[in-house]
């Protein structure tokens, strides 16, 4: 959980979410509302990708033909958040 700015209107250790609309896809023609923390000028929230956990390997067709280097979520380089200007 992220810790909201103090000079915000939050107390220190407090948590500033908000609801966004994601626009994703190939064509940008996909519409997703998540759960967006506020770190300021940016949000973050789960991997759209991989959902969350940065292994990319449950959706490969054969994971156990891949190296440990090649698990990671390319979207989110293996960290599980995703980024967004606010």
């Amino acid at each position: 959980m992220r810790t909201a700015r103090c000079n915000a209107g939050f107390r220190a250790g407090e948590v500033s979410t908000m609801r966004m609309i994601v626009i994703c896809g190939w064509k940008r023609e996909t519409l997703i509302e998540r759960e967006v923390e506020d770190l300021g000028p940016v949000g973050r929230f789960p991997c759209l990708e991989c959902g969350g956990d940065g292994d990319w390997s449950k959706f490969h067709p054969e994971p156990e033909t891949l190296a440990e280097n090649e698990k990671a979520c390319v979207a989110c380089k293996g960290t599980g958040w995703a980024y967004v200007g606010l």
